[in-house]
């Protein structure tokens, strides 16, 4: 069995991610915010820049995250 942690922030995701990248040695494979997806009219607007989906691959696992307001 292989687990794959999700982590959730208070608005820091972006920043934690790039953290997690430098210093586990990963790759940030993806990093969505909110604007531009169906989840943006359903956002409050100081949050479309925040995080909805964030994919780090460390040692060919995968750490995933997002702001949750």
């Amino acid at each position: 069995m292989q687990l794959s942690p999700y982590l959730t922030f208070n608005g820091q995701c972006e920043e934690a991610f790039k953290f997690y990248e430098r210093c586990l040695g990963g790759k940030i494979e993806a990093m969505l915010t909110h604007t531009g997806t169906p989840m943006e009219k359903h956002t409050p607007p100081e949050w479309r820049d925040k995080i909805l989906h964030a994919r780090l691959i460390v040692d060919g696992k995968p750490l995933m995250g997002s702001d949750a307001p």
